[in-house]
């Protein structure tokens, strides 16, 4: 038995729902989760993949919160700003959730940062809204033969995806390269964020995950889900893999900070 009397306890309602029982929370119980960005984006998850029981959550991100973040970072208090937004997210979800353990990462994903970052998890989660960091995580999954979920949040419109997830065939399903032309149709650059918009995205990204850690293939594994939540119009589309584009990116592996445009960070001081 994986699980103490007392996380039967805590999860005995999940555990109830049919198709669930004790071996599901099992499973959430082994997973090991990295989640880059604990902002607008990565508060709803990992609030949820925590107070759901995944074992492990790694919790990357080098900022610190802002009385502006407030209203689409809800993890977070008053008494929290200008403190490191991962070791506040950590100290938080302990206190809903002891059974799990959050580590706080601050680093900046970076090319020479990200292979070290990835060592033991089993599925990462790309809640930076940042391209240069998206590809520096698509690349590195690919190379470490890691599954991973991206999503962005631009005002009203949203948009997530899972990425070279393992199919029963012994292939892989596309990756984020493969779905710039569908990334960009959702992008909007005016100014401003909504919370509920950033919770509503980031709510559905950790029930997928949940569900791809369960084993359930026909949710986020290569599919790309886009929402007008003003217009309240959902798109789900399956995305083709470019298997030349995708074995390229084997063959050169990571590339460098300037080659993806990334801007870098001075490290922060704990």
């Amino acid at each position: 038995m994986i699980l103490s009397e007392k996380e039967l306890q805590h999860f005995k309602l999940p555990i109830a729902v049919p198709g669930m029982g004790v071996s599901m929370q099992e499973k959430l119980k082994e997973a090991r989760v990295l989640v880059v960005g604990a902002g607008g984006l990565g508060s709803p998850v990992i609030q949820y993949l925590s107070a759901s029981g995944v074992g492990v959550i790694g919790i990357a991100d080098y900022g610190v919160i802002n009385d502006e973040d407030m209203p689409r970072q809800p993890i977070y208090q008053m008494q929290d700003v200008r403190k490191h937004k991962a070791k506040m997210a950590a100290s938080r979800l302990w206190a809903v959730n002891p059974y799990t353990k959050h580590y706080p990462i601050l680093m900046q994903v970076k090319p020479e940062t990200i292979a070290m970052m990835l060592v033991g998890f089993d599925l990462v989660i790309d809640c930076s809204q940042h391209r240069p960091t998206h590809l520096v995580v698509n690349d590195a999954c690919i190379v470490h033969n890691k599954p991973f979920i991206i999503g962005e949040v631009h005002n009203w419109l949203s948009w997530f995806a899972g990425f070279n997830m393992p199919q029963l065939d012994g292939g892989f399903t596309a990756s984020y390269r493969c779905a710039s032309e569908q990334a960009e149709s959702y992008r909007n650059f005016d100014a401003g964020a909504i919370g509920i918009t950033h919770g509503a995205t980031g709510i559905q990204m950790a029930c997928e995950a949940i569900k791809y850690i369960m084993g359930i293939q026909t949710g986020i594994a290569g599919k790309f889900y886009g929402t007008d939540y003003l217009h309240k119009q959902t798109t789900v589309l399956e995305l083709q893999a470019d298997n030349a584009a995708i074995e390229s990116v084997r063959t050169a592996g990571v590339l460098t900070a300037d080659e993806y445009g990334l801007e870098i960070v001075p490290d922060v001081e704990d």
